[in-house]
């Protein structure tokens, strides 16, 4: 009773090199094999005198394939320590290959009409034969590369099983990866192929709402087990694979140099369909300009419809009723604190919702990641309420007037009650004081605790009370309703009375590990103990995480706004860290520390004239992420990509990477404009609008209304004629001579969107000169 990988096709993409046990495995000793790289041979013999030579070599259960006296391949046999035996016939394992000949195998598969050299190829044969002739027997590499060669009924004209394999996906993602021939040529291509190696280039740039270039979810956000299937471009669907490796520096030729990454994989299924893709297009598809981008979990059936069942016989499950938590392996590279700089209209603030959300929820990100509505419907249901103090996520923006008292904790007017008109004045906790609490303590987690607790201890149905044991003292807790628990002292001089231990006092204890103000705290510690003992424990510091993001955060004083906590925000100077601080804030005298758990987003607008008052402590505790003007994403994801950007002519990715140029050049990168200016342009009067409305007015204010500096950026088909010089009369005062004035020339912007459509076009060619 052997496992016989033979007759389970979908063993060549889960092992390397198969290990040979009993149906029912033993775990010790399949670990002790793998330990010691106890596998299973796959070999091809000239001749048995061959094989008898160096039989003592072989392990038990290897595979032996003999070339008879005719130069044709027999069945495979098993080696065992009484020689060659055959398969036993039940199990009907038959090479595809016997009775041909090397050199009609190598015909057979120069007739093979395949887009690449991956299956069986020329090659491979070519090898095997030189290596047979040479030294009589040949070893395969992989259980892959014997079953490709000898088992593979698609190329040796056998009937292809009736039935689709299927793979359930419990935790593992499924993902696009196309190597085009603009970038890899067919030589690398097939190396690639041919060593089971997958590469992206670093610095391929983001798709979709992603804030993340695909070159760094291919180095991050793969996982060892995830899924991809291969494309070559739209022209050729190759192999669906499961990741075995880590992404490292391309090995092959200079491309690593080059700053191309690579991961390894075994083949999961081979193409059994070899015509281009026609369907639907999709992020994912192979006919989108997609490099490496995820499929989401709630698509995975339209991948199967329109990709994996027709072309590779093949189907993804999603596991359901189950949830299963994949370890976040960018957990540890999210940084703490970040900030996102740029020109305006790079997408800052978008993309702080796509970064809370892969903090927070990064499977729910990945599976969503096209999808803008769903994540804007996610990170509403999760802003933080500072009412009810749920939510994970605060918003706040920075202005010149925003204080510490706001952000932190001031002294506050509150609202006279109905009863008196006089004014009171209350500390009050502002965002972050109040988010930190959140981020602390699982509160929900608590209340949800505490009504159980009622429950058991509720005196209705004339359940007795609860005995508690602090080890100490004994005492009996009941619950009667109302804001109170009962608890009555088993050896008290009064057996008829008993103590209220308040809800409150609970909380806070469980909260802030303090008695400081709270009556009878030994009973409250003792109610303590027992939720601990039921499974009430506080609260690890490592717990859900929680974001604040910080609009505009160089628009406020931050040194003044952070105050004292500007130390605290650090890594190592958070809560429960080897280096914690803790303050004592001012008005409330609590004492004050930052969650480990607690992550910090702002933005910053390089072309604000305030960036220059940016905290130079700020700076040191921040990791800064560019967010440049992308103009591709114009063609990619813009409301003309079904036309690559192109409007009636209009270049628009170009006529944004040309004004952009000129800016810099006048100004620096800093002031240079971003693409949602153009994003949701869709015809000409839209065209018109960002131009009049948006990228003219943001001009006006980098030039200072110097319309000279203006017009090199335009172009002076934007421009009025100039005014006629004799159409200004001067009013008369005193001496003062105004005929310098004659010859200046007066520049005026035309109104843009009161010019006919093909006036704009000229205008806009001019502008591309």
């Amino acid at each position: 009773n052997l496992i016989y990988p033979e007759l389970i096709p979908e063993a060549k993409a889960n092992f390397r090199q198969p290990f040979i046990h009993p149906l029912d495995v033993n775990i010790t000793e399949l670990i002790r094999d793998a330990e010691n790289s106890n596998f299973v041979g796959f070999y091809i013999f000239s001749s048995l005198d061959k094989y008898n030579a160096i039989k003592s070599n072989l392990k038990i259960n290897d595979r032996i394939v003999l070339i008879n006296s005719d130069n044709k391949f027999t069945n495979v046999k098993l080696h065992t320590s009484n020689g060659l035996n055959e398969f036993s016939s039940d199990l009907n394992i038959l090479i595809s290959v016997k009775g041909l000949t090397i050199d009609e195998i190598l015909e057979i598969n120069k007739g093979i009409k395949r887009k690449s050299k991956k299956s069986n190829n020329i090659k491979r044969i070519e090898d095997i034969k030189k290596e047979l002739a040479n030294n009589g027997f040949f070893k395969f590499n992989t259980f892959f590369t014997y079953y490709d060669t000898l088992y593979n009924k698609r190329v040796y004209n056998e009937q292809i099983q009736n039935r689709n394999h299927e793979i359930l996906l419990v935790g593992e993602k499924v993902y696009k990866v196309s190597m085009s021939p603009k970038s890899i040529n067919d030589d690398s291509f097939n190396y690639f192929l041919e060593n089971d190696l997958i590469v992206v280039h670093e610095d391929t740039p983001s798709k979709g709402t992603s804030s993340k270039t695909q070159g760094e979810m291919f180095l991050n956000d793969m996982n060892i087990g995830d899924y991809f299937y291969l494309c070559r471009g739209n022209t050729n669907l190759e192999i669906i694979g499961k990741i075995t490796s880590e992404a490292i520096s391309c090995e092959y030729s200079n491309l690593g140099d080059e700053g191309w990454l690579q991961r390894s994989y075994e083949i999961v299924a081979e193409a059994v369909n070899e015509n281009s893709y026609n369907g639907d297009q999709k992020w994912w598809t192979p006919n989108n300009n997609s490099t490496f981008i995820i499929i989401p979990r709630s698509e995975i059936n339209d991948a199967n419809n329109l990709i994996f069942t027709p072309f590779f016989n093949l189907k993804f499950i999603n596991q359901s009723g189950v949830t299963t938590e994949m370890p976040n392996n960018n957990k540890n590279k999210l940084p703490l604190n970040q900030i996102l700089y740029g020109p305006p209209g790079t997408g800052k603030t978008f993309n702080t919702i796509n970064k809370a959300l892969e903090i927070i929820d990064p499977d729910f990100y990945s599976e969503n990641i096209t999808n803008r509505k769903a994540l804007l419907k996610e990170f509403n249901r999760l802003k933080y309420n500072p009412s009810l103090e749920n939510g994970q996520i605060g918003f706040i923006t920075f202005h010149q007037n925003f204080s510490y008292e706001d952000f932190i904790e001031g002294i506050k007017p509150q609202k006279p009650e109905s009863t008196d008109n006089f004014l009171k004045y209350e500390i009050e906790s502002g965002l972050f004081k109040k988010l930190s609490g959140s981020a602390r303590v699982k509160s929900n987690n608590f209340n949800e605790k505490i009504e159980w607790l009622k429950k058991e201890c509720s005196e209705e149905d004339n359940k007795p009370p609860i005995d508690i044991d602090t080890g100490s003292s004994k005492f009996k807790i009941s619950y009667r309703g109302g804001k109170t628990f009962k608890v009555k002292p088993e050896l008290s001089s009064k057996p008829d009375s008993d103590y209220g231990a308040s809800i409150e006092n609970i909380k806070k204890l469980f909260e802030e590990n303090s008695d400081k103000g709270i009556y009878n705290p030994t009973y409250v510690k003792g109610i303590l103990k027992y939720l601990y003992e039921k499974g009430l424990q506080k609260v690890e510091q490592e717990n859900k995480p929680y974001v604040l993001i910080i609009d505009e955060i160089n628009r406020g004083n931050v040194s003044q706004i952070f105050g004292e906590l500007i130390t605290l925000i650090e890594e190592d100077k958070r809560q429960g860290k080897d280096e914690a601080l803790e303050v004592i804030l001012p008005y409330s005298k609590e004492p004050f520390s930052v969650p480990a758990n607690l992550y910090i987003i702002g933005t910053m607008n390089t072309a604000d004239r305030s960036v220059e008052a940016l905290d130079t402590a700020l700076r040191r505790r921040f990791s800064f992420i560019e967010m440049p003007p992308q103009p591709e994403l114009i063609a990619t994801e813009g409301k003309l990509q079904e036309q690559k950007g192109v409007l009636e002519n209009i270049d628009l990715p170009q006529l944004l990477t040309t004004i952009n140029k000129r800016i810099e050049k006048l100004l620096d990168k800093d002031h240079q404009i971003g693409h949602s200016y153009f994003m949701n342009v869709s015809n000409l009067e839209e065209l018109k609008s960002a131009f009049q409305n948006k990228i003219i007015p943001l001009l006006q204010e980098y030039f200072f209304g110097d319309y000279g500096k203006i017009g090199l950026v335009l172009g002076e088909a934007f421009f009025e004629k100039e005014e006629n010089e004799n159409d200004v009369i001067f009013a008369k005062f005193r001496e003062y001579d105004t005929s310098g004035f004659d010859d200046r020339i007066i520049y005026k912007l035309k109104n843009i969107l009161s010019v006919s459509d093909d006036d704009f076009k000229i205008i806009i060619q001019t502008l591309l000169g």
